[in-house]
């Protein structure tokens, strides 16, 4: 199924998050992060969020003025042919006008206000 142009730049802007902080990855056209040694995909269906929104309310933070898209994370040893090796947790890819960052969604979901606090710490000032 063919990605909506809209949909392939968000996915490009949220992967750039990931890609600027790993060596040889690169994005596809339908989203998904590759590298020699693993790929990120994007999830269509999401953890709720409405536990972080609230928690990021109460530190200060409009939830509105970030964008949240979460991956499923595997990674491959380009040895044994590119056979999926681990499967690590889901993760949440934030990003803001003044803050990107990833995060383990189900620990996002399970501890939300940690997560409003990380984020409001490392906002960057204008």
């Amino acid at each position: 199924m063919a990605l909506s142009a809209e949909r392939q730049k968000f996915l490009q802007e949220m992967a750039e998050v990931v890609v600027g902080e790993a060596i040889g990855m690169s994005v596809d056209p339908d989203g998904v992060i590759v590298g020699t040694h693993g790929k990120w995909i994007p999830v269509e269906e999401q953890a709720g969020l409405e536990g972080l929104f609230a928690a990021m309310k109460m530190v200060g933070l409009e939830p509105s003025g970030f964008r949240f898209q979460q991956y499923k994370v595997l990674a491959a040893n380009p040895g044994h042919g590119g056979r999926v090796d681990l499967e690590f947790p889901d993760q949440l890819v934030i990003k803001g006008l003044r803050y990107e960052g990833m995060h383990q969604a189900n620990l996002v979901v399970k501890n939300p206000f940690i997560t409003a606090h990380e984020i409001r710490s490392y906002s960057r000032t204008q």
